[in-house]
């Protein structure tokens, strides 16, 4: 995830306990330490430039606790959108009102950005998770574009490298391997869900605010959608999102809006992983400052333009 500036602090804030990680088994930290740097050799066969992440680790933190919250009759576009608001907090040390708006409190053990170190979390964590943060996070450093566009890149790109990486490894029958590729596959049917109930939702909440509906009715509605997207996800991922609202939907609609678009650029070409990257080092509009979102929806149509061409 890329790190998100800036990060509104508007709530009524109590104090937080320490930061902390409930492993599993304990992990070598040696090992992991030893492995990033393979990765990072990795990276750069693959045509990464050097990032500075990952080269210290910093037990005492434990991860990175974010909030995204709003309106319970709004579905916010992406990450993007002012409309999604960005804090820093967790269920403990804030106070928010949840008649009012819908809250998705996100814990990650990782965020891009120039020299960010390894966290506890990120230390303990399932093997297949780490190493595809490492790639995915390190991609972040490779371009510049609205998350719109980084987000469903590096969800590519990074389950792409860390599959290659672990069938050498590992070899293709490790569990490490077959993991990865299950969940690389199961988010091509996860983005389906995703923007059919995106779509039905914000249809109604476009209902709701012409006055055609009354908000009861549109809660009740809403609650209907949420109660058969969840069974949709169950049905790939064996569960359901704890936090199925329209902040966190707006909050997956960033990663996997454009994803099936990138995941079709990897195919084809023949999964040749250089060749992807080649592409989307390329796209343009990088670097392009965007003050609105509608600036950032233009964006994003004109590398999808310059995508499909590559298809």
């Amino acid at each position: 995830m890329r790190k998100i500036l800036p990060l509104l602090i508007i709530l009524i804030m109590v104090p937080a306990a320490a930061p902390s990680c409930q492993p599993g088994a304990p992990v070598a930290q040696e090992q992991r330490l030893e492995l990033i740097e393979e990765i990072k050799a990795f990276e750069r066969k693959l045509g990464f430039l050097e990032t500075d992440n990952f080269k210290t680790y910093s037990p005492e933190i434990g991860a990175y606790d974010y909030l995204f919250y709003t309106s319970s009759t709004q579905l916010p576009y992406s990450l993007d959108d002012p409309a999604l608001i960005a804090a820093i907090g967790t269920r403990d040390s804030v106070y928010i009102d949840f008649q009012k708006y819908d809250a998705y409190f996100y814990s990650i053990p990782s965020v891009a950005g120039e020299g960010t170190p390894v966290t506890e979390s990120l230390l303990q964590a399932p093997l297949y998770r780490f190493i595809q943060v490492i790639f995915h996070e390190d991609w972040h450093e490779q371009i510049d574009l609205p998350h719109g566009l980084e987000e469903p890149s590096a969800e590519v790109i990074g389950y792409a490298a860390a599959m290659l990486f672990t069938r050498d490894k590992f070899g293709q029958d490790s569990p490490v391997y077959r993991t990865l590729q299950k969940h690389f596959d199961r988010k091509s049917r996860e983005s389906e869900v995703y923007r059919e109930y995106y779509a039905e939702l914000d249809a109604l909440y476009a209902q709701y605010h012409e006055g055609k509906l009354s908000e009861l009715d549109t809660l009740i509605r809403k609650a209907r959608l949420l109660e058969a997207m969840g069974n949709d996800l169950y049905d790939i991922w064996g569960g359901k999102p704890d936090q199925l609202n329209n902040a966190f939907i707006a909050f997956q609609m960033t990663y996997l809006r454009y994803f099936p678009l990138m995941q079709e650029v990897l195919k084809a070409t023949d999964f040749d992983l250089t060749k992807t990257i080649s592409i989307f080092l390329s796209m343009p509009e990088q670097g392009k400052v965007s003050d609105t979102l509608e600036q950032v929806k233009g964006i994003e149509r004109r590398v999808a333009d310059y995508l499909s061409r590559n298809l």
